[in-house]
């Protein structure tokens, strides 16, 4: 039975997390059937992997102890989504998967833009609320500039970076062959799309060079999974179920006692730890924009912005002095 087990998982490691499939629905939708069903089949512990919904999920299960015995056994969530806007960790499983395969995207549209001369592209990456893939691609790439949802996008902040543009493309003479593109974030404004940025970049161009916008969608939601993501896949789900084994023989009260029976498994600087759900609700998420409070990544906006000399907001022509 071991091996069978063994032999319908080994190749999954080439599959991602689209061999178990995604479930959106959150335990609030019926929280008396969850906790019937937990009861039902003797549930005494509980391992999940996934995104901002798995976080939400685990937060409810966690709140309802209260009025509900069934939910107070361990509990650990393994933060799993490209977005990587999960709390609790600088790193989620598949977010180096997305930035592989949007980095190639990008190097191949680069190489069409490289080969005119006098042309940009504007990109649309995923991350939900979070610019973290729009900023890391944008670093890696070489991109001209990033728009992000922690942001946003305004006409001032477009009108200087054409305006950018028009220098840059003066300045090469059609010299250098480096290709130009801009990354936006799907959420990083409602109103100024993907397609209206291009059309606002060709527009404003005199003809000088043309503008193109793509969108890879769920390219960026990756093939076969990375090599950083497998191993630290295997890292996270042992030391999480290693943490779920520490809470055998233990009464449901002492399990609920304890912060780190509902927990989240994380990198945090250099080391994987546990952080207890209760205080990274109340301390470290934004629930409106699913993201984390603090986002250790932004800085890295500002040397995206410095290495392709965009000007910052007090530098634009009409900035107040």
């Amino acid at each position: 039975m071991a091996f069978q087990v063994y032999a319908d998982i080994m190749t999954m490691n080439l599959k991602g997390g689209s061999e178990i499939g995604t479930n959106r629905g959150l335990p609030s939708e019926d929280i008396e059937k969850t906790a019937w069903c937990f009861e039902h089949y003797k549930i005494d512990a509980l391992f999940l992997v996934g995104g901002f919904e798995a976080f939400t999920s685990l937060s409810e299960l966690r709140k309802a102890r209260r009025d509900f015995d069934a939910f107070k056994i361990p509990m650990v969530i393994l933060p799993a989504t490209v977005s990587n806007n999960v709390p609790g960790t600088e790193y989620s499983i598949g977010s180096d998967t997305c930035l592989n395969a949007l980095i190639d995207y990008c190097d191949a549209i680069k190489q069409s833009a490289s080969a005119s001369r006098r042309r940009v592209f504007v990109v649309e990456t995923q991350g939900g609320a979070s610019g973290y893939v729009a900023t890391i691609a944008g670093l890696s790439i070489g991109a001209l500039a990033v728009y992000i949802p922690e942001e946003g996008i305004s006409l001032k902040m477009l009108a200087a970076d054409i305006e950018h543009l028009k220098k840059s493309f003066a300045k090469d003479k059609g010299q250098t062959r480096a290709g130009k593109i801009i990354l936006r974030n799907e959420k990083a404004s409602k109103t100024y799309t993907t397609e209206i940025i291009a059309n606002m970049i060709r527009e404003e161009s005199g003809g000088r060079f043309e503008s193109r916008f793509a969108v890879p969608g769920h390219v960026q939601q990756g093939g076969t999974p990375s090599p950083m993501d497998r191993v630290r896949a295997v890292r996270f789900g042992v030391k999480s179920l290693q943490h779920l084994e520490t809470y055998a023989g233990k009464s449901k009260d002492e399990i609920a006692a304890d912060p780190m029976s509902a927990s989240v498994i994380g990198i945090r600087g250099a080391k994987v730890k546990f952080s207890p759900m209760e205080r990274i609700e109340k301390e470290e998420t934004d629930w409106k924009d699913r993201r984390p409070k603090d986002e250790f990544w932004m800085e890295l906006k500002d040397t995206v912005d410095t290495l392709s000399g965009r000007p910052r907001a007090d530098q634009w022509p009409w900035a107040e002095k």
